[in-house]
């Protein structure tokens, strides 16, 4: 009897989407009975992938922490209640599923695939009770949706933004800035123990780091090009690549409206597409001053993707040379494009590798100035090192981008390392162990 995989998400959209591919190649390529656990939002979604559906409670991160300052401190106050906070539901939920097919099922092989937040495994991992029917514990493959957090001589805290080095000075700075950041860092691991010692963990984690590590495999699904070299870094991690467009075992939808590329293809215009992603909804800190620095550029067709169906920009001047959509599919205007500016979301940031296509980044905060950092460290991106850049900066970085053919050329390298990989027979591979 063939394997069943059960995969695991938090309910948010940069958490669940990108398993969605894996989860209907599992299914339908790979054979695999698959059920997947996730919000009622994304129903629809999971069983279009041929994936059996559990529902969880849906867990939304309120406004206010999108509008906290970008600190270490936000990091771990969103980590806390909006991830450490779900464990016991998400435990709950892993544990009907987990005991149902066990019901069902008395001999078959079960494999985990959770999403690194989906937070319910860990205290079973740190030996709480096993659910019932279950002699040892699934095994379990965690799958990272972000840039590699884990710590290492070679490279600052997570939340820095800082490139990596390794030279003598630039190890004695990382370490110095992992002992500053230690007392934060304790008071997460602290928090995370109490309530896993709740559930009945017998033991504790001792670093945020555990939570890469504890399944004895982290899934990261980009080429090792555009992560930071550790010489430290554990064996459990493996990089298995991005998803290009023509893997995608999902249908998209990938029509434009008419005409909107006929410039480029006509080699008239040069196309800039700029997104803030689906969260960030203030279009004045990038959108806007986008379409203000390019006003004027009739050799350019810039593209604004404001992220939310339904979504619209306030009351301004759209200039000739601007098309504004409320939503567009990545994988359906890249193709078509010259530049991508964007804040940062590693969802975005990893379609434009997929599809070699330079980038410029406004990002800030812990987790989006990583992204930029990785993007500029790589090669592929201008940094800007702020998420509310200047008309006149982005103009200059935009030109900059559209310029290099170093940067162009090193992208094109770039996507091919990650094709060559090719991630959903990497996972495939993983969990039928044979690798």
């Amino acid at each position: 009897m063939s394997t069943i995989v059960v995969i695991a998400c938090p309910p948010i959209p940069g958490h669940t989407n990108p398993l969605l591919p894996y989860a209907a190649y599992l299914r339908h390529q790979g054979g695999f009975e698959v059920h997947f656990i996730g919000g009622d939002a994304f129903a629809p979604a999971i069983m279009q992938t041929g994936s059996i559906f559990h529902q969880i409670e849906d867990s939304r991160v309120p406004d206010s922490q999108h509008q906290l300052p970008p600190t270490p401190e936000r990091l771990i106050d969103k980590v806390k209640h909006a991830f450490i906070d779900t464990t016991a539901h998400r435990m709950r939920s892993l544990q009907g599923v987990l005991e149902s097919l066990r019901a069902a099922h008395p001999t078959r092989e079960v494999v985990i695939l959770q999403e690194i937040m989906f937070m319910g495994v860990w205290p079973f991992l740190l030996d709480a009770p096993l659910p019932a029917g279950y002699s040892t514990f699934p095994t379990v493959i965690t799958f990272n949706t972000a840039p590699l957090a884990v710590s290492s001589i070679d490279t600052a805290p997570f939340e820095s933004g800082f490139p990596p080095d390794a030279s003598p000075e630039g190890r004695a700075r990382n370490v110095a800035m992992y002992a500053a950041g230690k007392p934060l860092q304790d008071d997460l691991v602290n928090y995370a123990n109490a309530i896993y010692s709740q559930l009945g963990a017998k033991q504790k984690m001792t670093s945020m780091d555990d939570w890469c590590y504890l399944s004895g495999r982290l899934l990261q699904p980009c080429s090792p090009s555009i992560e930071y070299p550790r010489s430290d870094l554990s064996p459990v991690v493996t990089f298995i690549g991005g998803l290009s467009r023509k893997r995608n075992p999902i249908p998209i939808v990938l029509n434009l409206p008419g005409g909107l590329v006929s410039d480029k293809l006509s080699k008239k215009k040069r196309i800039v597409v700029v997104t803030q992603g689906t969260l960030v909804l203030d279009y004045t800190a990038l959108i806007i001053p986008t379409i203000c620095a390019l006003a004027d550029r009739e050799d350019l067709l810039v593209i604004a993707l404001l992220g939310v169906k339904g979504a619209s920009l306030p009351d301004i001047e759209i200039p000739s040379n601007t098309k504004v959509f409320d939503y567009l599919a990545y994988d359906a205007i890249l193709p078509y494009t010259d530049v991508f500016v964007l804040n940062g979301g590693y969802g975005g940031f990893m379609h434009a590798v997929m599809h070699a296509v330079p980038m410029e980044i406004a990002g800030a905060g812990p987790d989006k100035a990583e992204v930029a950092s990785r993007g500029e460290w790589a090669g592929i991106a201008v940094n800007m090192k702020t998420d509310r850049p200047g008309v006149g900066d982005l103009r200059r970085a935009i030109d900059k981008v559209m310029e290099s053919k170093q940067m162009k050329s090193r992208c094109l390298h770039i996507q091919k390392e990650n094709e060559d990989l090719n991630t959903l027979q990497q996972v495939e591979r993983v969990i039928r162990g044979q690798t």
